[in-house]
């Protein structure tokens, strides 16, 4: 009987010695791989603050430009290219592009600078920067009726001429080769013909491809005038919205100033009084937050509906005017299409 129970006991612990493996195999492994750590629950206002963040990156985007009003010799290249030629073949050192930072150059009152997003191929700012005026609503501050608001869209315009200069500069640096209208320019640049009476040859009008104006919604809080050649051709071009803010009403070009008080461009509160001034300049769009803002009132609805037709429109060409509806990516193709062309005329 001894003997039956000792050979039970030896069975029984034969066949618990491979459980007792297999079982200390899988601890073997679980102790190498280590045990996955349960995740750390949120503390109480945690999705409060994830809004609260994503504000606040909103608000810095927004307030961007700030920095280059406020310390434009730190943002300064150190490059020239491009510029403007005036009579007798003279260049006009003050039409020239600077490439290695983001200012251009600045003066007391405005700072010029290339937009970090171009949706164009030659794409640059102007800045005021007067901290009294310099987060109003441009659409309102540059059709302010009063002497005070006339002398300051002046300023602006002769601001934006000598801009409008320097791109155009850069437009014949880059692409005056390819053009037949500059050819016999080109030709006595490179010493391949004579310039007539020493006069180098006028060649095309670059400043005719170049647009000025602000958007009727601007993203930015600072008052800012795009300067930009027509071509439209840039990767940072990225969708509708992008394209028909540039190539329609809702950029209100700048010799379109001053508006009518009731121009369906005018923020509410500007159209709702009939007439702008100083005071208005100051209050019409509230808290000046450009197209986040939003007063409350039913008539601010209705104009920003207005002003999103306008990128909601039909794409476009803006050379041949082909429509290409909502296909942006067919769009895309075409501009390239057509910025060949344009750099050939």
């Amino acid at each position: 009987m001894a003997s039956q129970e000792k050979n039970s006991h030896l069975a029984s612990s034969r066949e618990a010695e491979p459980a007792k493996q297999q079982q200390n195999a899988f601890a073997q492994l679980m102790a190498s791989k280590g045990r996955p750590k349960p995740k750390p629950r949120p503390r109480g206002g945690g999705a409060f603050r994830g809004i609260a963040d994503a504000g606040f990156r909103k608000f810095q985007s927004r307030e961007a430009l700030g920095m280059y009003i406020d310390n434009p010799a730190a943002f300064m290249g150190t490059m020239t290219l491009g510029s403007t030629t005036g009579a007798g073949g003279n260049a006009n050192a003050n039409a020239a592009l600077t490439v290695a930072g983001q200012v251009i150059s600045y003066s007391d009152n405005f700072v010029r600078i290339h937009d970090k997003f171009p949706k164009a191929s030659v794409h640059c700012l102007l800045l005021p920067r007067d901290r009294s005026i310099y987060k109003e609503h441009p659409i309102v501050l540059l059709s302010r009726r009063d002497a005070e608001g006339v002398a300051f869209l002046e300023t602006v315009r002769a601001e934006a001429e000598k801009l409008k200069g320097i791109v155009a500069g850069e437009l014949r640096r880059r692409f005056g080769q390819f053009s037949a209208a500059d050819a016999k320019r080109e030709a006595v640049l490179r010493g391949d013909a004579e310039p007539t009476a020493g006069q180098l040859p006028t060649g095309r009008d670059w400043s005719k491809e170049v647009i000025v104006g602000v958007h009727a919604r601007p993203s930015m809080s600072h008052v800012h005038v795009h300067v930009f050649s027509r071509d439209m051709h840039s990767e940072k071009l990225r969708h509708r919205k992008h394209y028909n803010s540039f190539t329609t009403p809702f950029l209100v070009r700048l010799d379109e100033f001053p508006l009518a008080p009731d121009d369906p461009r005018q923020p509410y509160a500007g159209r709702a009084q009939g007439g702008l001034s100083a005071d208005m300049a100051n209050d019409a769009d509230g808290d000046n937050t450009g197209d986040s803002g939003n007063d409350g009132s039913e008539g601010e609805s209705e104009g920003k509906r207005q002003h999103l037709d306008y990128l909601q429109n039909d794409m476009r060409c803006w050379r041949c005017g082909k429509n290409f509806g909502n296909k942006f990516q067919e769009l895309k193709r075409h501009l390239d299409i057509e910025f060949e062309a344009w750099k050939k005329e």
